[in-house]
Protein backbone atom coordinates (compact mmCIF):
# COMPACT_ATOMS: atom_id res chain seq x y z
CA UNK A 1 0.00 0.00 0.00
CA UNK A 2 1.68 3.60 -0.95
CA UNK A 3 1.37 6.35 1.32
CA UNK A 4 0.93 9.69 0.38
CA UNK A 5 2.24 12.69 2.72
CA UNK A 6 -0.37 16.13 1.69
CA UNK A 7 1.16 17.86 4.00
CA UNK A 8 3.27 20.79 2.73
CA UNK A 9 6.65 20.54 3.26
CA UNK A 10 7.27 22.65 6.07
CA UNK A 11 4.89 21.45 7.99
CA UNK A 12 6.18 18.04 7.09
CA UNK A 13 9.42 18.32 8.78
CA UNK A 14 8.06 20.60 11.41
CA UNK A 15 5.83 17.15 12.22
CA UNK A 16 8.82 14.62 12.32
CA UNK A 17 10.61 16.56 14.86
CA UNK A 18 7.52 17.34 17.08
CA UNK A 19 8.77 15.88 21.07
CA UNK A 20 7.56 16.70 24.86
CA UNK A 21 8.23 20.20 26.09
CA UNK A 22 11.39 20.23 28.33
CA UNK A 23 11.02 20.86 31.81
CA UNK A 24 14.15 20.13 33.26
CA UNK A 25 14.67 24.18 34.61
CA UNK A 26 11.21 23.79 36.42
CA UNK A 27 11.41 21.40 38.57
CA UNK A 28 13.64 22.69 41.29
CA UNK A 29 11.04 25.82 41.34
CA UNK A 30 8.46 22.84 41.23
CA UNK A 31 10.27 21.10 44.39
CA UNK A 32 10.74 23.99 46.57
CA UNK A 33 7.46 24.49 47.67
CA UNK A 34 7.29 20.91 49.01
CA UNK A 35 10.59 21.46 50.69
CA UNK A 36 9.49 25.16 52.42
CA UNK A 37 6.26 23.54 53.39
CA UNK A 38 8.43 20.52 54.92
CA UNK A 39 10.32 23.24 56.67
CA UNK A 40 7.78 24.48 58.14
CA UNK A 41 5.97 21.54 59.60
CA UNK A 42 9.26 20.36 61.37
CA UNK A 43 9.66 23.91 62.65
CA UNK A 44 6.29 24.16 64.05
CA UNK A 45 6.88 21.01 65.69
CA UNK A 46 10.03 21.82 67.80
CA UNK A 47 8.53 25.20 68.32
CA UNK A 48 5.54 22.92 69.94
CA UNK A 49 7.80 20.55 71.55
CA UNK A 50 9.69 23.25 73.20
CA UNK A 51 7.01 25.49 74.50
CA UNK A 52 6.12 21.95 76.31
CA UNK A 53 9.21 21.82 77.64
CA UNK A 54 9.29 25.63 79.04
CA UNK A 55 5.44 25.17 80.46
CA UNK A 56 6.98 21.47 82.36
CA UNK A 57 10.27 23.43 83.48
CA UNK A 58 7.98 26.56 84.73
CA UNK A 59 5.77 23.72 86.88
CA UNK A 60 8.63 21.93 88.39
CA UNK A 61 10.29 25.22 89.32
CA UNK A 62 6.89 26.24 90.98
CA UNK A 63 6.87 22.40 92.54
CA UNK A 64 10.61 23.24 93.91
CA UNK A 65 9.86 26.85 95.36
CA UNK A 66 6.88 25.37 96.76
CA UNK A 67 8.99 22.27 98.87
CA UNK A 68 11.91 24.94 99.58
CA UNK A 69 10.60 25.32 102.78
CA UNK A 70 10.84 21.72 103.89
CA UNK A 71 14.09 20.96 101.99
CA UNK A 72 15.37 23.35 104.31
CA UNK A 73 14.19 22.52 106.92
CA UNK A 74 15.56 18.65 106.62
CA UNK A 75 18.88 20.28 105.59
CA UNK A 76 18.75 21.57 109.47
CA UNK A 77 17.87 18.78 111.06
CA UNK A 78 20.20 16.65 109.48
CA UNK A 79 22.84 19.59 110.06
CA UNK A 80 21.77 19.21 113.90
CA UNK A 81 21.14 15.39 113.83
CA UNK A 82 25.10 15.07 112.63
CA UNK A 83 26.64 17.34 115.07
CA UNK A 84 24.72 15.32 117.90
CA UNK A 85 26.01 12.15 116.34
CA UNK A 86 29.57 13.90 116.38
CA UNK A 87 28.98 15.00 119.97
CA UNK A 88 28.07 11.60 121.33
CA UNK A 89 30.98 9.87 119.55
CA UNK A 90 33.45 12.49 121.86
CA UNK A 91 31.37 11.86 124.88
CA UNK A 92 31.77 7.94 124.21
CA UNK A 93 35.20 7.95 123.31
CA UNK A 94 35.66 9.79 126.82
CA UNK A 95 33.84 7.44 128.37
CA UNK A 96 36.20 4.48 127.55
CA UNK A 97 39.06 6.14 128.38
CA UNK A 98 38.01 7.81 131.41
CA UNK A 99 36.58 4.01 132.82
CA UNK A 100 39.92 2.40 131.75
CA UNK A 101 41.71 4.94 133.35
CA UNK A 102 40.32 4.45 136.32
CA UNK A 103 40.83 1.12 135.82
CA UNK A 104 44.49 1.42 135.46
CA UNK A 105 45.01 3.46 138.10
CA UNK A 106 42.71 1.37 140.84
CA UNK A 107 44.77 -1.83 139.75
CA UNK A 108 48.43 -0.19 140.46
CA UNK A 109 47.28 1.08 143.41
CA UNK A 110 46.55 -1.89 145.00
CA UNK A 111 50.01 -3.16 143.87
CA UNK A 112 52.06 -0.37 145.44
CA UNK A 113 53.87 -1.89 148.67
CA UNK A 114 54.25 -0.05 151.77
CA UNK A 115 56.45 3.04 152.15
CA UNK A 116 56.50 3.54 148.40
CA UNK A 117 54.64 6.60 147.42
CA UNK A 118 53.96 7.74 143.79
CA UNK A 119 54.77 11.01 142.10
CA UNK A 120 53.98 10.90 138.73
CA UNK A 121 51.84 8.39 136.15
CA UNK A 122 51.98 9.34 132.76
CA UNK A 123 51.50 8.09 128.90
CA UNK A 124 54.81 7.33 127.99
CA UNK A 125 53.42 6.33 124.44
CA UNK A 126 50.42 4.02 123.24
CA UNK A 127 49.78 1.81 125.52
CA UNK A 128 52.58 2.86 127.32
CA UNK A 129 52.83 4.05 131.07
CA UNK A 130 55.93 6.24 132.69
CA UNK A 131 55.77 5.71 136.68
CA UNK A 132 57.79 7.68 138.92
CA UNK A 133 57.69 7.45 142.61
CA UNK A 134 60.17 7.57 146.17
CA UNK A 135 60.97 5.36 148.67
CA UNK A 136 63.42 4.16 151.37
CA UNK A 137 64.92 1.50 149.62
CA UNK A 138 65.50 -0.25 145.89
CA UNK A 139 64.07 -3.70 147.32
CA UNK A 140 61.17 -1.83 147.61
CA UNK A 141 61.13 -0.72 143.99
CA UNK A 142 62.01 -4.06 143.21
CA UNK A 143 58.94 -5.39 144.93
CA UNK A 144 56.21 -2.94 143.09
CA UNK A 145 57.73 -4.64 139.66
CA UNK A 146 57.48 -7.89 140.55
CA UNK A 147 53.75 -7.22 141.73
CA UNK A 148 53.36 -5.00 138.96
CA UNK A 149 54.82 -7.96 136.49
CA UNK A 150 51.58 -10.38 138.08
CA UNK A 151 49.00 -8.64 137.45
CA UNK A 152 47.01 -8.95 133.94
CA UNK A 153 47.10 -5.28 133.36
CA UNK A 154 50.68 -4.40 132.90
CA UNK A 155 53.58 -6.18 131.02
CA UNK A 156 57.19 -5.35 130.12
CA UNK A 157 58.19 -3.46 133.32
CA UNK A 158 61.46 -2.05 133.42
CA UNK A 159 62.96 0.34 135.71
CA UNK A 160 64.56 3.19 133.56
CA UNK A 161 65.94 5.68 136.69
CA UNK A 162 67.02 5.10 140.09
CA UNK A 163 68.81 7.95 142.34
CA UNK A 164 69.35 9.06 145.38
CA UNK A 165 67.72 11.98 147.23
CA UNK A 166 66.11 14.25 150.28
CA UNK A 167 62.75 15.01 151.38
CA UNK A 168 62.33 16.96 154.93
CA UNK A 169 66.14 15.42 155.75
CA UNK A 170 65.37 12.21 154.85
CA UNK A 171 67.33 10.19 152.62
CA UNK A 172 64.70 8.43 149.67
CA UNK A 173 65.48 6.75 146.46
CA UNK A 174 63.80 8.45 143.30
CA UNK A 175 62.92 6.00 141.12
CA UNK A 176 60.97 5.65 137.08
CA UNK A 177 59.17 2.83 136.09
CA UNK A 178 57.66 1.69 132.15
CA UNK A 179 55.14 -0.68 131.63
CA UNK A 180 53.03 -1.40 129.04
CA UNK A 181 49.20 -2.15 129.26
CA UNK A 182 47.68 -5.09 128.02
CA UNK A 183 44.14 -4.10 127.64
CA UNK A 184 42.72 -4.03 123.82
CA UNK A 185 42.00 -0.32 124.49
CA UNK A 186 44.01 2.90 126.18
CA UNK A 187 43.01 5.70 127.31
CA UNK A 188 44.09 8.83 125.40
CA UNK A 189 45.75 10.58 128.47
CA UNK A 190 45.61 9.71 132.31
CA UNK A 191 48.12 12.11 133.90
CA UNK A 192 48.20 12.16 137.30
CA UNK A 193 50.49 14.16 139.80
CA UNK A 194 51.01 12.78 142.94
CA UNK A 195 52.51 14.58 146.56
CA UNK A 196 54.25 12.06 148.55
CA UNK A 197 52.54 11.83 151.68
CA UNK A 198 53.33 9.93 155.32
CA UNK A 199 50.99 7.32 154.69
CA UNK A 200 50.49 4.95 152.18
Amino acid sequence: MIRINLLPREERVSGRKRSAPNLGPLVPFAILPLVLLLVGASWALERSKLNTLRTDVAEVQEEVRALQPQVDRVNRLTAKREELERRLDVISQLDEGRFLAVRVMDDLSRHIPSYLWLTGVSQAGPGRLAISGVTFSNLIVADMMMRLERSPMFSGIDLAQTERGDIDGREVIKFAITADLTPDETPTDFTADAVPTEGN
